[in-house]
């Protein structure tokens, strides 16, 4: 409800004109804009980090909930790296660059033909045949996990993100989602800088 006051109108209880507090930067009126347009609950926490920082500090389902920054315990690791970083960096005791990508990620079906005979170290780079770049995320989080850089991402859990997507098509980090490749890539972009 608003109320005149002299100053403008303000709204009840509250102690902005309403026009001055309606006012957004820039970025807040692109994200008011982006969540007005339908967007799921994992692009919106996603669209709202600063600069795209490695702010998701969660596991997938622990993402969906609010507030993540602040529930950041401070024994958590969450530094993790890009695939560009892992393509020219030294890699975590025992993971050959050389291996193949199944090795880590076992693939099955029409799978086995393209991310089944790819390195680890190819996977990094751009695939005609990884469409959206989700085994080149899905490597460089294992690389994190195996470095000690995401504590909250596991390889088991990687490869029961991988397994899942494979199988169904996505992976639901709870029962009511359903992350299809590209959630996938922008959750595990989430958690790199």
């Amino acid at each position: 409800m608003a109320i005149e006051d002299g100053q403008g109108a303000r709204e009840a209880g509250q102690g902005q004109p309403a026009q001055a507090r309606d006012r957004l930067d820039p970025a807040g009126a692109a994200r008011r804009r982006f969540a007005k347009g339908g967007a799921t609950g994992v692009l919106l926490t996603l669209a709202s980090q600063p600069g795209m920082a490695a702010d998701i500090c969660a596991s997938p389902s622990g993402s969906l909930s609010g507030g993540l920054q602040s529930r950041r315990p401070r024994a958590q690791s969450c530094d993790g790296r890009s695939p560009g970083y892992w393509k020219s960096h030294t890699w975590p005791a025992g993971i050959s660059r050389d291996a193949l990508f199944s090795k880590v990620y076992p693939c099955v079906g029409r799978n086995r033909d393209t991310y089944g005979k790819v390195t680890c170290l190819a996977i990094l780079s751009h695939q005609e045949f990884d469409k959206g770049n989700l085994g080149m995320h899905m490597m460089a989080g294992y690389l994190n996990a195996a470095d000690g850089r995401t504590s909250f991402l596991t390889a088991q859990l990687l490869q029961k993100i991988w397994s899942d997507w494979q199988e169904k098509g996505y992976y639901s980090p709870n029962p009511n989602v359903h992350w299809n490749a590209a959630d996938i890539v922008i959750y595990l972009s989430g958690t790199m800088d």
